[in-house]
């Protein structure tokens, strides 16, 4: 069960960044250091989010 909950941990994680991500871009814009910056950590968190979700649940 320990993998189901990694997997639940990143799920969270994606989302909140997801949230800061939509927040970013509508206060700055598409452009902005900031929103790349997130849109960055987000691809990077579900990249890693599938490499576990192989990993962790076959």
């Amino acid at each position: 069960m320990e993998g189901v909950q990694v997997v639940r941990n990143c799920k969270l994680e994606i989302e909140r960044v997801r949230e800061q991500l939509i927040q970013a871009a509508e206060k700055y814009g598409m452009n902005a250091e900031a929103t790349i910056e997130l849109s960055h950590k987000l691809d990077v968190l579900i990249n890693e989010f599938n490499d576990k979700k192989e990993i962790q649940l076959p």
